[in-house]
């Protein structure tokens, strides 16, 4: 059997990671083997890039191509040392967060150029890309106030985090066949989840 990679996106308090645990839970209980994993982090190398990255005290100075720099690297260790031997395997791995998050942070939101941010990323994957994306989204104000993490990113501005959702929207415009882009704006945990796994059959 061939192995299905699907990310799951969004800004601060969407409640992507919760979706991706109950879909892990759903597929698991049908008998499929589930990898859960996320970004930055997946492998002790890239999880001391993550603390790097995200610690609220944030790095004195840190460019943004740096940043962008150390999410890639994040990234190719993750890839080749976690997610493409589990793919090789079989399995279903379900990744919070990946390369559409650096395209719309670090692409868009910081301004380094989405299209650059989306070739940066092919080259690392060898052109591979997941094979279904589900991107939640809501108003700006209320998912920082659901977000609970305090990191380095959601300690940035209101604006920051606008530029961030456009970035994702524009990429669902850009990738329609791949990005399910649903707004969770007033819907249930499980109205969401319904949603999600009905898109998910179809990818599969």
């Amino acid at each position: 059997m061939k192995g299905l990679f699907f990310t799951f996106e969004g800004g601060e308090g969407v409640g992507k990671t919760t979706q991706l645990k109950r879909v892990a839970a759903r597929l698991e209980k049908e008998g499929y083997h589930v990898v859960t994993t996320r970004e930055p982090g997946g492998t002790p190398l890239a999880e001391e890039i993550r603390e790097m990255l995200l610690r609220p005290s944030g790095e004195n100075g840190l460019h943004a191509k740096t940043e962008l720099l150390l999410y890639l690297a994040a990234r190719a260790q993750h890839y080749y040392e976690k997610i493409l031997p589990a793919l090789e395997k079989g399995s279903i791995v379900l990744c919070d967060r990946f390369m559409d998050a650096t395209a719309a942070y670090q692409g868009f939101a910081r301004g380094l150029g989405l299209e650059k941010v989306e070739d940066m990323n092919s080259w690392i994957l060898e052109g591979r890309e997941p094979d279904g994306t589900v991107l939640l989204y809501t108003d700006i104000r209320s998912g920082l106030q659901r977000e609970r993490a305090v990191n380095r990113l959601s300690l940035e501005p209101e604006d920051f985090h606008a530029r961030v959702l456009e970035g994702y929207l524009e990429l669902a415009r850009r990738h329609p066949g791949r990005i399910l882009a649903l707004d969770v704006t007033g819907r249930t945990i499980d109205e969401v989840n319904r949603l999600i796994m009905e898109r998910l059959r179809k990818w599969m």
